[in-house]
């Protein structure tokens, strides 16, 4: 019988080393945009002043701020429950202004679940907490913007978190902002406003979407790192057996 517990007990601990071991294999996805892109959500059209990298030359341009919409097609080692609203309604927000998207654009990209930064799960948090006012709190909130203004404001609040540091002020830094509706306005305001009393959004419920020559994107992520019942159960037992094997050496009589 004692013999029968090591050998449980080896064999939860050497499953149990193997999953913690393991690498995550790298996962990757296309994303064909809507035409138009904005499908369903709408934009503002704003001007945005950025630091190019390894530079001090600031570039400002005219761009369409407001959350994208595609569909996501050959999945490799990402399962389609991750993605929110299904792999036929991808929800996405830009990440990278260096880079373009257009209308209709296939776009291939490496999956990155830790990507997003602190800063951006900061307002991330705050956006939450602000839409789900009135309503059950939904880490998925900042995805699913009633008005294009909001939806505006958070694409804005985004490359704020992303290229500048410190005061969230879009006059000032080395990211700006000018031209933005009154209603854009009234939406970042509010969403700003909420960041410090409210909590960081868990990086769990997001994934950056990489690809070196287009822009990359922001997404959410159901989080599906946490064990399983059956896996935590099994830890469990190993720990429990190892436990039990000590305690039966310490009672085993001296020769």
């Amino acid at each position: 019988m004692h013999h029968f517990k090591s050998s449980l007990v080896a064999l939860a601990l050497t499953g149990f080393a193997v999953a913690a071991a393991a690498d995550p294999l790298t996962a990757s996805v296309s994303v064909e945009f809507d035409n138009p892109i904005f499908n369903g959500s709408g934009y503002d059209i704003v001007s945005i002043t950025y630091r190019l990298p390894g530079t001090g030359t600031n570039k400002t341009e005219s761009v369409a701020a407001g959350r994208f919409q595609g569909k996501a097609t050959n999945l490799v080692n990402i399962d389609p429950g991750v993605f929110v609203d299904g792999v036929d309604d991808m929800f996405l927000y830009c990440y990278d202004v260096y880079e373009s998207i257009n209308h209709g654009q296939s776009v291939n990209y490496i999956v990155d679940f830790n990507g997003a930064t602190e800063r951006t799960l900061d307002f991330l948090g705050a956006v939450n907490s602000v839409l789900s006012i009135g309503k059950a709190y939904s880490p998925y909130a900042w995805l699913h913007p009633t008005t294009a203004n909001q939806g505006a404001a958070i694409q804005i609040g985004i490359w704020e978190s992303l290229y500048d540091s410190g005061a969230w002020d879009l006059g000032d830094g080395l990211f700006k902002a000018t031209g933005l509706d009154a209603a854009t306005k009234t939406a970042w305001n509010s969403f700003t406003g909420a960041i410090g009393s409210t909590d960081a959004l868990d990086i769990r419920y997001t994934m950056v979407l990489r690809n070196a020559g287009a822009q990359d994107m922001i997404a959410g992520d159901p989080p599906t790192n946490v064990p399983e019942p059956g896996s935590l159960a099994l830890v469990g037992l190993a720990l429990a057996g190892l436990a039990g094997s000590r305690q039966l050496r310490r009672k085993a009589p001296r020769a």
